[in-house]
C-alpha cells in the first residue's frame, strides 16, 4: 500500500499513531482524473509548496445531528459550500494542522477545557492518486476529524487570507446533497469542474461515516 509514490502523502507511522489513539479508521484509495486548472490554477494548487495532504474538520455544536459546519470562500462558485479543510505544511504533523486550521478559520482552539474545541473521532483518510492530463500523477490525502465546538462560541476567522465568505450548518445526511451540488459545479463553471468532483468525495465519505 505504501509504495514510493504514495508514501509522499501518507506517513505510515503517523497514520498508525492516529489509529492507535482514536481507533482504527478506514483508509481509501481513490483515483481521480483532472486537467488544468485543477492542481495548477489559482486557488486550486492543492499539491503546491510541498503539501502532502490536508485535514478536514467536521465540526458540530451540541449533537452532530443538529448540524455540521460548512463554509464558502469568496471566490468559489455560487452555492459551493463545503466542509472546511486546510493544507498540511512541509514538516507539519496532521494533528498540528488540525489545531492551526481550526484557529485560523474559526478563532477557536483545540483543547480539553469547556471553552475549547474537542476532538471526538478520527473518521478516516481518503488517499488520492491524481491522474492529471498535463502534469502526470500526484499523491494527496485528506484526513477527516469529527470535532465539537463549545455551544455558545462564535466563529471569528483570524486569517483574512482564508477569504471565508459565509457559513452554513447541514445535517450529516444532507452531505449527500452537498456532494451532488459540488459534483455539478462543472455545469456552471468549467474552471471549477474537477475541483468540484474532488471536493464532493469527502462529503459522501463523511456522510457514510456519520451514518
Amino acid at each position: 500500500m505504501f509504495n514510493q509514490h504514495f508514501s509522499k502523502s501518507i506517513e505510515p507511522d503517523e497514520l498508525a499513531a492516529l489509529n492507535q489513539q482514536w481507533g482504527a479508521a478506514p483508509l481509501r484509495l481513490i483515483q481521480l482524473e483532472g486537467d488544468d486548472p485543477f492542481l495548477t490554477g489559482e486557488h486550486q494548487l492543492l499539491t503546491s509548496d510541498g503539501r502532502r495532504g490536508e485535514i478536514c474538520y467536521v465540526m458540530h455544536r451540541g449533537a452532530p445531528e443538529s448540524g455540521l459546519l460548512l463554509h464558502i470562500k469568496t471566490y468559489y462558485p455560487e452555492g459551493a459550500y463545503r466542509l472546511p479543510t486546510g493544507g498540511i505544511h512541509v514538516g507539519e504533523q496532521v494533528f498540528e494542522t488540525l489545531g492551526r486550521e481550526i484557529y485560523e478559520e474559526t478563532g477557536l482552539t483545540v483543547g480539553v477545557t469547556p471553552q475549547d474545541v474537542r476532538v471526538e473521532r478520527f473518521l478516516g483518510v481518503l488517499h488520492y492518486d491524481f491522474l492529471h492530463r498535463r502534469i502526470g500523477r500526484a499523491a494527496f490525502a485528506t484526513y477527516h476529524f469529527l470535532v465539537q465546538m463549545p455551544d455558545h462560541a462564535e466563529l471569528q476567522p483570524q486569517d483574512p487570507e482564508e477569504s471565508i465568505g459565509g457559513w452554513e450548518w447541514r445535517r450529516p445526511r444532507e452531505l449527500y446533497a452537498v456532494a451532488d451540488t459540488l459534483d455539478a459545479v462543472y455545469l456552471r463553471s468549467s474552471i471549477w469542474g474537477s475541483w468540484g468532483h474532488f471536493r464532493a468525495l469527502s462529503h459522501r465519505f463523511v456522510a457514510e461515516m456519520m451514518g
